[in-house]
């Protein structure tokens, strides 16, 4: 049954048509896991469509939709570096799968089609994120990826009433 539903699932970059389905996900990560995000979901919500339009437009990043069928159930951006002695860097961030769908390597999937995308343009050549420390499931996930973790950034992020530490992590391809 899980093979089954692996293939089921789409990975293919998001358009502006994809605005409306793309917030919703978006905002349903900042609510259910606000620790994994620098943004706010009280900030987030107040952008209009037309933002998240602008989000999915932007030359120097891509964001890959994972979907079942028409519902877009998971997210991941890749920002290239647009400096000329920095082109060959990207990040990537807000990685978000939904809960029940989970356990499934759908983030991983959702990536390894970010990084096809970036390897087919040529440019990109590294690929960093960051993750908190305490993320040992993504953190465990990546490394089978391949990326591996290079620094720590202590105090990286405030979250409500402390602080939380995040691994820095990087891939060659």
């Amino acid at each position: 049954m899980r093979q089954e539903a692996l293939l089921m699932i789409q990975y293919e970059p998001l358009t502006e048509n994809d605005a409306s389905a793309y917030r919703e996900l978006r905002l349903e990560a900042l609510m259910k896991n606000p620790e994994a995000f620098a943004s706010e979901y009280g900030v987030e919500i107040q952008n209009s469509l037309f933002e998240f339009e602008e989000r999915l437009s932007r030359e120097h990043a891509i964001t890959v939709g994972a979907f079942d069928g028409n519902n877009l159930i998971g997210i991941v951006t890749l920002v290239k570096e647009t400096l000329p002695k920095m082109r060959h860097r990207a990040t990537l961030e807000a990685v978000y799968v939904k809960p029940e769908y989970r356990g499934q390597r759908i983030s991983a999937q959702m990536i390894e089609r970010l990084m096809e995308i970036a390897k087919d343009e040529g440019i990109v050549k590294k690929f960093y994120l960051y993750v908190m420390v305490s993320n040992r499931q993504a953190i465990s996930a990546y490394e089978k990826m391949g990326f591996s973790i290079y620094g720590e950034d202590k105090e990286a992020m405030w979250e409500g009433d402390h602080y939380v530490d995040e691994y820095l992590m990087a891939r060659f391809i």
